[in-house]
């Protein structure tokens, strides 16, 4: 039933079980409104059209014509949920750090960084992707995204078989691998065989000094405020919020 044809039920008085079968038919069917004649409403509910001109008069309309222009005017009307009333909310404090640790995060995203990053994405079409745990996530996210900017895009993981890499690696222009800790075997073995195939390497880590940051061609640090990385699966922190923020910031400035 749409209820938005539904408050026409509160308004009839003293309704025939034939009348209210009418609007029961209208209010289950809102797509026939406008498109019904009164002769096929009376054929598909078994009533006369007298009947249904009953029932247009007892809802206070002068005829059907009347009648249907008003409830096209209910179905026009969108439903929407009731807002609650305006408070002043107060932010929780861990939402400014968050806030103060993306404004870090930027500060080390410099203008050059995100300009080279804007003329990778302008410039080359075939992008392979690569995470590890948690960080797949992301790099699917960023994969997807660079699939709907119509370039081709490839992500892969550590269950994938090594194979799967060096079979493609020739046919991709630009590496991209998204590493918390930089330090990830699986990701370093396939950014070395990415310098050697002759891709482009670029990389999101932590900000802190690692493996994978000292490979790439394009490193983007991000503010960390987990204590050692090796616990970074049981703490919760800014980092993933920090990165697709900057994901979508680079995307934003090189489509834009």
């Amino acid at each position: 039933m749409d209820n938005r044809l539904a408050t026409l039920l509160t308004r009839g008085e003293s309704l025939t079980r034939a009348e209210y079968r009418v609007l029961a038919h209208l209010t289950e069917h809102p797509l026939l409104v406008g498109q019904i004649t009164v002769r096929e409403l009376a054929q598909a509910t078994f009533v006369s059209t007298a009947t249904i001109m009953r029932l247009c008069r007892k809802l206070g309309f002068s005829g059907f014509s009347e009648f249907t222009w008003h409830c096209k005017q209910l179905l026009s009307d969108t439903p929407h949920i009731a807002a609650e009333a305006s408070q002043t909310a107060e932010l929780p404090a861990l939402f400014n750090q968050f806030i103060a640790n993306y404004q870090q995060t930027l500060q080390w995203a410099t203008p050059e960084k995100r300009r080279r990053f804007g003329e990778l994405l302008r410039e080359k079409e075939s992008f392979f992707l690569y995470g590890a745990g948690f960080s797949y996530l992301f790099a699917e996210y960023l994969t997807k995204k660079l699939q709907v900017l119509g370039k081709t895009a490839f992500i892969s993981g550590p269950g994938d078989s090594r194979n799967i890499f060096l079979s493609n690696a020739s046919r991709y222009q630009v590496f991209i691998a998204v590493s918390r800790s930089g330090e990830t075997e699986q990701v370093l073995d396939k950014a070395r065989i990415a310098q050697n195939v002759g891709m482009t390497v670029v990389a999101f880590t932590r900000a802190s000094a690692n493996t994978l940051a000292g490979m790439a061609d394009l490193h983007f640090a991000l503010y960390d405020e987990a204590v050692h990385f090796a616990a970074e699966a049981a703490g919760v922190t800014s980092f993933e919020s920090n990165l697709v923020l900057l994901m979508d910031l680079l995307l934003l400035e090189a489509t834009g």
